[in-house]
């Protein structure tokens, strides 16, 4: 397992322009622009969200990655969390590998493998550039994601939700210079805020949301 630490700053449309003018960026290595498919999926009562769990499959270049993460803590834009990453060869759920994670819920997982079902998913490009603080051996990656989720239901209504936002990852290194780059984004562009919400988390929220209209 891996833990996934991040910061996530929501970039309102007009200070999109700005974040390539951070001098962190500026400086760093731009590793360019790729589209990002992701499909997540959970039972239609939601059993994986209950258990504070994401289950998703991520199209990236023709590569297919099967993903799980566990809620973790969210405070202030920072998000750290459990994160599991399978490579598999096409887009269908591989449960077995499941199992590696060792958590006793994994075994529930087969018997709801015929209720698994795409609730919702996410289109977005992502700009990502690599820095490296020598001074504190730190390594971040700093992503841009601008796209959407979306949940379209059975009858084809669709609930879309924009995406844009900074995500800044700590690869390697301190969590308090994370907490420094954070603080030099939010001074420099002080339209930027935190974001205490995953993308998962808003995708279930648009699922809610279809689930009270068609009542």
């Amino acid at each position: 397992m891996a833990t996934e630490t991040e910061i996530k700053l929501l970039v309102p449309d007009q200070a999109i322009h700005k974040i390539a003018q951070l001098p962190f960026i500026s400086t760093g290595r731009c590793e360019g622009q790729k589209r990002l498919i992701n499909w997540y999926f959970d039972t239609s009562d939601l059993r994986l969200s209950a258990n504070k769990m994401a289950l998703r499959i991520r199209e990236q270049n023709g590569v297919y990655i099967q993903t799980l993460k566990t809620k973790g803590q969210s405070v202030n834009g920072l998000h750290q969390r459990g994160e599991w990453e399978w490579i598999i060869d096409k887009p269908v759920l591989d449960l077995a590998r499941l199992k590696e994670t060792g958590l006793s819920i994994v075994d529930d997982f087969s018997a709801l493998a015929t209720r698994l079902q795409v609730i919702f998913s996410t289109h977005f490009d992502r700009t990502i550039w690599m820095v490296e603080l020598a001074e504190t051996a730190t390594v971040i990656e700093v992503a841009l994601d601008q796209g959407e989720v979306s949940y379209t239901s059975p009858e084809g209504r669709a609930w879309v939700d924009k995406i844009c936002e900074l995500e800044l990852e700590l690869k390697s290194g301190s969590v308090d210079a994370l907490l420094a780059v954070a603080v030099q984004c939010t001074n420099a562009i002080p339209e930027l805020t935190p974001g205490n919400i995953s993308k998962a988390e808003r995708g279930y929220s648009l699922f809610e949301q279809a689930k009270v209209a068609s009542a």
